[in-house]
């Protein structure tokens, strides 16, 4: 019996605590909670982006080659046409003078093809007229002197050809030794002032050109003495057989001249006279014609000539990488010493003297920005700077793998410490200012990108999926319709949906009945 009275007794305390438990949990909880609160909010999109040029390029040669000098550092700000990379132009150069070379001779040739056209049509005009009274006059002149200078000739031969018949006479002879006498005495003055010009040149007096010249006046002397000798010897011998066979022969030949000349004369005038000659006229044209077609060739020579020292120059301006507008160096991708090919980078180069600011926006936040809204930009570098900008430009493909589109601003002022390249904070104004129910922060989850909050109705917590807009210091601001009376949960920690709970408000904020 007693047992039977314990196990009821154990029973019943089992009993009584399993029910203190289940009304504990049937009893509700209070918890901390606020009424949404209505404000004017100033909405924005923050989202991380970077300063970068409007023009951002790598420049590069456009001739293969070896890199032969860099002379800008990265970080240096240059000039639209500076130097910012040099390459071995070596052959370049030897090449650009050869055609040069190769273009002065062409010239050359053309002048001297022009040269000819001139002389041809020179000829061409004077096979192609009648001959003028003055050139009749001056070829009958040329004719008569020619005859003249023959007949004199002629003359001459016969007077030496008489004197041989008829001997020397003793005023010739006489004559002749007077001149052996002189000659003798030119020669022995000749003799001395060799020896003294020779003695001069050992003593450093004069020059070896004095005693040069003395010698060869020696050398004059003695060949007029040797002359004069042989001449009186002749004259003391008398006329031989044989000298006179040469005079004769020497006279027949004189007038043989003398006919050729008057012959040749008569050819002459006549050719003259008979002038201009069908033939004549069409040698002279034929060469005009050859004239003309070698200048064309040479032109055409000087025209390739001239191409090719073109090309040897811009390959030549090629070895020469220069800034294609004012900019920053950004980066050295290929040092001196480096070996380069055409229109691979050498340098790094970007244009920022008018920036930009760059963004990947979510595609989702798309509706919510259009072209010159205003955003503020703000650096971790520099945190109390901030500067606004504006979207310049929206792009017009979404990033199908990342699901983002790139959105581009220009500063309104930029600052002197924005860089290329920089990290900056670009808040996105999407909303100047209107006036929507906020909750705090902290009574917001977000999971997905779906927002919801914990309420209490009707003494129990239940979720309310609500939309919500870019944090701010006033709170969350809900875009969803609220009415102002919802008891928000504040702190989630250890509360369920479904529990049962008691609103403790910690403003008074809710509209009235």
């Amino acid at each position: 019996m007693s047992r039977l009275v314990a196990r009821f007794w154990w029973i019943g305390l089992v009993v009584v605590a399993v029910g203190g438990v289940l009304f504990m949990r049937s009893r509700p909880r209070a918890i901390a909670t606020a009424h949404p609160v209505r404000k004017t909010v100033v909405e924005s999109l923050s989202v991380a982006g970077r300063a970068r040029g409007q023009v951002e390029t790598s420049v590069g040669a456009q001739v293969s080659g070896r890199v032969a000098g860099v002379p800008v550092r990265e970080g240096d700000r240059v000039k639209a046409g500076q130097i910012l990379a040099r390459l071995d132009d070596t052959t370049l150069q030897q090449q650009a003078r050869q055609a040069e070379t190769a273009v002065l001779t062409a010239e050359a040739q053309v002048a001297q093809a022009t040269d000819a056209i001139a002389t041809a049509e020179a000829n061409l005009t004077l096979a192609s007229r009648r001959p003028l009274s003055s050139d009749i006059a001056r070829l009958k002149a040329d004719i008569a002197q020619n005859v003249a200078v023959a007949e004199a000739k002629l003359a001459g031969a016969r007077q030496r050809l008489a004197e041989l018949k008829e001997g020397a006479t003793r005023e010739v002879r006489q004559q002749i030794l007077a001149q052996v006498a002189q000659a003798k005495a030119n020669l022995e003055q000749a003799e001395r002032d060799y020896r003294r010009q020779q003695e001069l040149v050992r003593e450093g007096a004069v020059a070896q050109s004095a005693a040069d010249n003395a010698q060869t006046a020696r050398d004059v002397a003695q060949k007029t003495y040797d002359n004069l000798i042989a001449r009186q010897a002749e004259v003391t011998v008398g006329t031989r057989p044989e000298q006179l066979a040469q005079a004769e022969a020497e006279v027949r030949a004189a007038q043989a001249t003398v006919a050729g000349a008057r012959a040749s004369g008569a050819a002459q005038l006549r050719s003259l006279l008979a002038n201009p000659r069908p033939e004549d006229v069409r040698v002279a044209r034929d060469r005009v014609a050859e004239a003309r077609r070698g200048r064309e060739v040479a032109e055409a020579r000087l025209r390739e000539a001239r191409i090719a020292l073109d090309v040897a120059r811009s390959r030549l301006r090629d070895a020469l990488v220069t800034a294609p507008f004012d900019g920053i160096v950004t980066q050295i991708v290929t040092e001196a010493g480096g070996v380069t090919g055409p229109n691979q980078p050498i340098v790094r180069l970007v244009r920022f003297s008018v920036p930009e600011i760059r963004i990947d926006l979510d595609e989702v936040n798309l509706g919510k920005i259009r072209l010159g809204q205003e955003a503020i930009v703000t650096s971790e570098a520099f945190p109390t700077r901030q500067f606004s900008a504006r979207i310049r430009e929206i792009g017009a493909q979404v990033d199908a793998e990342r699901g983002t589109v790139e959105v581009r601003f220009d500063p309104v002022d930029p600052p002197d410490w924005l860089r290329p390249g920089q990290t900056v904070s670009v808040n996105i104004i999407v909303d100047q200012g209107t006036e929507r129910w906020t909750v705090p922060l902290v009574a917001v989850t977000t999971v997905g990108g779906k927002s919801s909050m914990l309420v209490i109705e009707n003494s129990r917590v239940v979720r309310k999926p609500i939309e919500i807009g870019s944090p701010g210091p006033e709170g969350v601001p809900v875009l969803t319709e609220l009415t102002g009376k919802e008891e928000v949960v504040l702190n989630n920690t250890g509360v369920t949906v479904g529990m049962a709970a008691t609103p403790q408000p910690t403003n008074d904020t809710a509209p009235k009945n």
